[in-house]
């Protein structure tokens, strides 16, 4: 059973997104957490 190529493209696309979106995350949550402290 082989993927198409389009398939493929869109989950490479959806795992760098929310790849994306963990980072962020990862990022603001000490960040607000230092603001708030300060």
């Amino acid at each position: 059973m082989s993927v198409p190529v389009s398939m493929r493209r869109l989950g490479w696309f959806v795992a760098l997104w929310a790849g994306g979106i963990a980072c962020l995350t990862a990022v603001a949550l000490p960040l607000r957490w230092l603001l708030k402290v300060v």
